[in-house]
């Protein structure tokens, strides 16, 4: 029975150490203890130029916005090789965009601010462009002709 014991403890002790290994994996270190200012989170209430853009964040933009732009038929499918639309999955992704800058807002570096913005407003107005109807012809239905 103390062999079994052993074991058992043994196992018990090997599973923990596996555990805090994965939670080590998984939790960022703590940052070793820096001069004012040099950290690697601003504090509350940091102004934007304090903020450092995160390459991720135009990424995860630019997908977005890729996304609505493929829906409107501005660009292929990358799958299939072909341009369709699908309006209504193109609105889905300009709102996730704008819900990103909502959510997002005084949080983001001032370039990664402008970048979402710019982005947001060019897909916005392409897709303003493509679903709204042609204003009417002044002259009628057939240009130059003039009423006799």
């Amino acid at each position: 029975m103390s062999a079994d014991k052993r074991v058992d403890e043994d196992w018990k002790r090997r599973a923990q150490a596996e555990k805090e290994l994965d939670a080590a994996k998984f939790t960022p270190a703590p940052a070793p203890a820096a001069p004012a200012g040099a950290g690697a989170a601003p504090p509350a209430g940091a102004s934007r130029s304090e903020i450092k853009p995160n390459p991720l964040f135009g990424g995860l933009v630019e997908s977005l916005a890729s996304q609505a732009l493929m829906f409107m038929g501005a660009m292929r499918d990358p799958m299939t090789g072909q341009a369709h639309q699908d309006f209504q999955q193109s609105q889905a992704m300009i709102e996730m965009l704008a819900m990103l800058e909502e959510k997002t807002r005084g949080n983001l570096a001032k370039e990664e601010s402008d970048m979402l913005k710019q982005v947001l407003d060019e897909v916005r107005m392409h897709f303003v462009r493509l679903t709204s109807p042609p204003p009417p012809n002044p002259k009628g239905p057939m240009m130059g002709n003039k009423p006799r």
